[in-house]
């Protein structure tokens, strides 16, 4: 079951990693200072559990550490954030990199 949480924390740890390069890019203090917060706990829990099961012998979690950042970057990078911003017609724009 602990290296379920190893892969979801890593999973989570990542998808917040490149929301925080987007906020960064998009000057949204406001977010970044919240992500900072996400990012912060996902790494705490994801170290203890995997150093955990490291330290007793269990060497399939480097399997679900990288396996997790490998989704979760992947699941980061095709997230679409929308905003309240509207186009001409109406519609909401995703917030990618302006």
């Amino acid at each position: 079951m602990r290296l379920v949480w190893v892969f979801i924390f890593q999973v989570l740890f990542n998808i917040f990693k490149v929301l925080e390069i987007r906020f960064t890019l998009q000057h949204n203090v406001r977010k970044l200072l919240v992500n900072s917060i996400w990012i912060n706990l996902m790494a705490l829990g994801s170290t203890f559990f995997s150093v955990d099961e490291l330290l007793k012998g269990n060497f399939w979690v480097i399997i679900f550490y990288i396996s997790g950042s490998v989704v979760g970057k992947y699941i980061g990078m095709n997230l679409e954030i929308t905003s309240k911003k509207k186009n001409k017609r109406g519609f909401r724009v995703s917030e990618y990199f302006y």
